[in-house]
């Protein structure tokens, strides 16, 4: 068994264990790390907060948001 499989097989043991009434914190949680991820992984988002400074030439976006130059 993989260690993803692994870690994904206590994960459900530890679930089962908890009150009935952890399982919406546990919930919620979860969908807090996707929502995260999903930030985490779109571009835009990273440079965002420059936006509300000097503007940014089309070259300058293209270098902040893929690393590369137009």
């Amino acid at each position: 068994m993989s260690q993803t499989e692994t870690t994904k097989q206590m994960l459900i043991e530890k679930i089962k264990s908890l009150p009935a009434g952890k399982l919406n914190d546990v919930l919620k949680f979860v969908e807090a790390i996707k929502t995260r991820k999903a930030l985490d992984d779109e571009p835009v988002l990273r440079v965002a907060g420059c936006l509300s400074g000097a503007p940014l030439s089309a070259a300058e976006i293209e270098e902040e948001l893929y690393g590369r130059s137009g």
